[in-house]
């Protein structure tokens, strides 16, 4: 994979666990009101380990 491949990648996946993690918030119930650097903080954190 080229290096521009593995960053859309990486993207992706970022893209695909900041719609996990709202999806998640949904089912709870809450409602969601995040700015955009706090839902990149949270997909960082999940990209670290656990909360």
């Amino acid at each position: 994979m080229s290096s521009e491949e593995i960053r859309e990648h990486d993207e992706a996946v970022d893209d695909v666990e900041a719609a996990s993690l709202g999806r998640s918030r949904m089912a709870d119930g809450r409602r969601i009101e995040l700015s955009v650097e706090e839902l990149v903080r949270l997909v960082d954190a999940e990209a670290d380990g656990p909360l």
